[in-house]
């Protein structure tokens, strides 16, 4: 584990280092999404330490979704006061996997219908992102990349 004061470091310049980048860009601010777990609050906390909240958009995206995950990402909203939208995905998972498999005559595999969502979100956040002029910041963590799980750009 990182001794506290070096942790504290990384922070510090991966919080200068978004403010730098926002700025290079141009960009008015940043979206986020916003599942409720950690990942995605830590990166909401950084954003609006590097920018200020009135510039990060935290989106819920429920697909299928348990009703705690709701509540989690509500508390990460009210926590950092960010501003907020909920773009329910269920009806679009559900129309995307019947119209595949439809015309595809076979069941999607669990792997492929498991990958949907993410595939959906990216598609709704960066979608909001360039109506804003905002960029998009991603949550995934090192593991996830290590494991080729982070779906950045639907990959």
């Amino acid at each position: 584990m990182l001794a506290q004061e070096k942790l504290i470091k990384e922070a510090e310049n991966a919080i200068k280092w978004i403010k730098e980048y926002i700025n290079k860009t141009g960009a008015k601010g940043v979206v986020v999404g916003n599942s409720g777990g950690k990942d995605s609050a830590t990166v909401i906390a950084m954003a609006t330490k590097a920018i200020g909240k009135e510039n990060v958009l935290a989106v819920s995206m429920p697909c299928n979704s348990v009703k705690s995950d709701f509540e989690d990402a509500k508390l990460v909203i009210d926590t950092f006061k960010v501003k907020s939208i909920n773009v329910d995905l269920t009806t679009t998972f559900d129309t995307i996997e019947n119209s595949i498999n439809t015309s595809f005559k076979e069941q999607l595999s669990k792997e492929a219908k498991i990958n949907i969502k993410p595939r959906l979100r990216m598609t709704t956040i960066y979608s909001i992102a360039q109506t804003l002029g905002y960029l998009v910041i991603g949550t995934g963590n090192l593991s996830e990349a290590m494991v080729r799980l982070y779906d950045k750009m639907g990959r």
